[in-house]
């Protein structure tokens, strides 16, 4: 919930990198908390993407989906999740990751660590 990019925070010990998460598309928040439609997440993710994207345009964004298999997994809550990458897809320069695969990115092409 930090930023849109990966960062170096330091520590006590050691310096650790911080990948972007959100609680704004977050489905534990919007489907059990917050009561919303399944499609509210959609068009939650999309809003974002759309600014993300925008923002992009000199520069890498991280755009983190939180999904849990029970929720978003659902059958009602499927074919929603499953749209916003058929539509994300459609755009150019836009790779799926995962948080690891984030990480090994932003330690191969990223700044080094910080001192401890």
């Amino acid at each position: 919930m930090l930023d849109d990019q990966p960062v170096w925070l330091k520590t006590t010990t050691s310096p650790i990198v911080n990948i972007p998460y959100t609680q704004e598309c977050n489905d534990v928040a919007m489907m059990l908390i917050q009561h919303h439609k399944a499609s509210e997440y959609y068009d939650r993710a999309i809003d974002q993407f759309e600014q993300i994207y925008e923002d992009a345009a000199d520069s890498a964004r991280v755009m983190a989906l939180v999904v849990h298999p029970y929720i978003m997994g659902a059958p009602h809550r499927l074919k929603h999740f499953r749209r916003i990458f058929e539509t994300v897809a459609k755009r150019p320069d836009v790779a799926f990751m995962t948080g690891e695969q984030i990480l090994d990115w932003y330690l191969d092409v990223g700044p080094k660590a910080p001192a401890a």
